[in-house]
């Protein structure tokens, strides 16, 4: 349920502009912050709210570094439709709540083949990457970012305005990632930085329009941010 005291969510990517959000940004607004955002804490002295990570990379990079952490935290494995939540649970070392992934309607979606890893080359055939969800059981449209299921997973909480940052879309280098975030990341996908607006941009718009359905407003806060086709705000206009 929605913190009535923080209206408006925020989801944190992991991109370099991270290094220029304001702290107070972390007790305004509900917080989702994404895959290793962990390490900012203890430069912010402050923890994000809830947590969201949906690439199997990442969980094995994280491993149990949000073990001790206070928050709600939420993880999905693009491989599967549901992850394998005790394997996962031993690689982060605690509970979290489990993320479905969204399935084509002609999937057949039973207690086995909900645990079916998949190949890469099959999750545009399983994978409905077209449509959205706000809902649990159905399942979250992983997208191509982890700010994808992390917005939907802010609208399902009832928010009913959501900003983000950290969703640079360019990748000047390899791991172009905030401060300190780089050398904890070992897995990089070639074509994905390679242009990652053409990757991003087209899931987050089509997010933006059913988020418009329901009455919710998007807003792309990143300083200096490469996308275009989403509503722009600046995080100043709400302090």
């Amino acid at each position: 349920m929605i913190n009535k005291k923080k209206p408006i969510a925020l989801v944190i990517g992991n991109g370099p502009s991270v290094d220029q959000l304001p702290v107070k940004a972390l007790e305004k607004f509900e917080t989702y912050g994404c895959n290793h955002i962990y390490q900012k804490f203890s430069q912010w002295g402050h923890e994000t709210d809830n947590i969201v990570i949906t690439d199997s990379n990442r969980i094995q990079e994280i491993g149990g570094a949000y073990k001790n952490y206070k928050g709600n935290i939420y993880i999905g494995d693009e491989r599967y439709v549901d992850p394998p939540t005790k394997k996962i649970q031993k690689i982060i070392g605690r509970e979290f709540t489990p993320l479905r992934q969204y399935t084509k309607e002609s999937y057949p979606i039973n207690v086995l083949t909900r645990h079916i890893r998949f190949s890469r080359y099959l999750y545009s055939t399983i994978f409905d990457k077209w449509r959205m969800t706000f809902d649990l059981e159905k399942g979250l449209n992983f997208g191509r970012s982890v700010v994808c299921s992390a917005i939907q997973l802010a609208a399902i909480h009832g928010h009913r305005k959501i900003l983000m940052t950290g969703v640079d879309s360019r990748y000047d280098v390899p791991k172009a990632y905030f401060e300190g975030a780089a050398d904890k990341i070992e897995y990089v996908n070639s074509r994905f930085i390679s242009d990652p607006r053409l990757y991003m941009e087209p899931f987050l718009v089509i997010l933006q329009i059913y988020l418009e359905r329901e009455g919710i407003k998007l807003y792309d806060c990143t300083p200096g941010g490469a996308l275009k086709f989403v509503d722009k705000k600046t995080m100043e206009s709400y302090f």
